[in-house]
C-alpha cells in the first residue's frame, strides 16, 4: 500500500498523470461515476528506482565473491515476470465479509462505512506493459444524487489514504487542492433527452488560487513544468441512447455515437474550468 500511495504522489508531483472522468448512465436516470488516475509514467519511475538501488553494490562485496554472485545473476535464463492485477472491489461485499469486525467499531464509524456501500474501487496493474491505472467511484439513482455519490469517493479516498505522511504532503500541495475543490463549482444537469456539465451560478474564480497554482509549478523547475504540461483531464459520458449534438466543439463522438470524449491539459483546466463545460443533446 506504502508504495501505491507513493505512485500517486509521484503521479501529482514528478511524473505526467491523466485523470478521466467517467459517467455512464442507464436508460431510467440511475448511472455509476468513475474517476480514474492513469499511473503509468509513475510506476515506470519506482521501478527505475527500484532498479538503480538494486543495481548499487556495498563496498564490502568485492573481489571473487562479489565476481561469483555478478556471474550468477547474469547467468538467470529469465526475468522475474512482472506484478499483474486486475480487481473491483465492491464496499458493499466488504461489508457482509468484514460484518463481525465492523459490528465491534463504534457506531458512528459503523455508520460510515455503510454509507459506502455503492463505492466501487477499481484497480489494474500489468507491470511487464507498463499498465497501472486505479479507479474510485460510486453508483447513484439519479442526477440529483451525483453530489452525495461524489462526497462518498472522497471520503473512500480519505480511508484509502488514511495517516499517510506522503498522502498528507500531497494534499497540502496547490495543485491537489485545486482538483479537490473542482467538483464544488461544477453542476451536473440530466434529464433523460440533455446532459450539461455546467459551473455553478455562484462561482467565482479566484486569482489567490491561480496565482499559487502558478508558484509551486514554478518553484518545481522546468523539468516539472514539462510534466504539468502532458497532464491531461478526460471527461467520458456513456449515454443509452445515440448523441444528436455537443456544444462544446472540442469533444468527440464514438462510432455509436453513445460516447461523448473531452480532453484537455490538466492545468489549463484547473485555472479555465469553463472550457470542460458542455450541453449534450441525444436523440429521441
Amino acid at each position: 500500500m506504502k508504495k501505491f500511495l507513493l505512485l500517486i504522489v509521484c503521479a501529482l508531483i514528478f511524473t505526467s498523470c491523466n485523470f478521466t472522468e467517467e459517467i455512464t448512465f442507464k436508460e431510467d436516470g440511475s448511472g455509476e461515476f468513475i474517476m480514474s488516475y492513469d499511473l503509468s509514467e509513475a510506476m515506470k519511475v519506482m521501478n527505475d528506482m527500484d532498479k538503480d538501488e538494486e543495481e548499487v553494490e556495498p563496498e564490502e562485496q568485492e573481489g571473487e565473491a562479489d565476481n561469483q554472485e555478478s556471474e550468477e545473476r547474469n547467468n538467470q535464463p529469465n526475468k522475474r515476470p512482472g506484478m499483474k492485477m486486475d480487481s473491483t472491489m465492491y464496499f458493499k461485499d466488504m461489508l457482509v465479509e468484514k460484518a463481525d469486525s465492523i459490528s465491534n467499531l463504534p457506531q458512528t464509524e459503523q455508520d460510515r462505512l455503510r454509507s459506502l456501500k455503492d463505492v466501487v474501487i477499481k484497480m489494474k496493474m500489468d507491470e511487464d506493459a507498463g499498465i497501472l491505472n486505479f479507479g474510485v467511484g460510486s453508483s447513484f439513482i439519479n442526477i440529483s444524487a451525483l453530489p452525495q455519490a461524489l462526497e462518498k469517493i472522497e471520503q473512500a479516498k480519505e480511508m484509502n489514504s488514511g495517516n499517510n505522511r506522503e498522502m498528507s504532503q500531497m494534499e497540502n500541495s496547490a495543485i491537489a487542492k485545486a482538483s479537490e475543490n473542482m467538483f464544488e463549482y461544477i453542476d451536473y444537469k440530466y434529464n433523460g433527452k440533455t446532459f450539461s456539465r455546467i459551473l455553478k451560478d455562484n462561482y467565482k474564480q479566484s486569482a489567490e488560487d491561480v496565482k499559487a497554482l502558478n508558484a509551486e509549478i514554478s518553484r518545481m523547475g522546468e523539468s516539472s513544468e514539462e510534466q504539468f504540461n502532458a497532464m491531461t483531464y478526460t471527461l467520458v459520458y456513456h449515454f443509452p441512447r445515440a448523441v444528436k449534438s455537443v456544444s462544446n466543439n472540442n469533444a468527440t463522438l464514438s462510432d455509436d455515437k453513445k460516447t461523448v470524449t473531452l480532453k484537455m491539459n490538466f492545468i489549463d483546466m484547473l485555472k479555465t474550468p469553463a472550457m470542460m463545460a458542455l450541453d449534450v443533446v441525444l436523440e429521441n
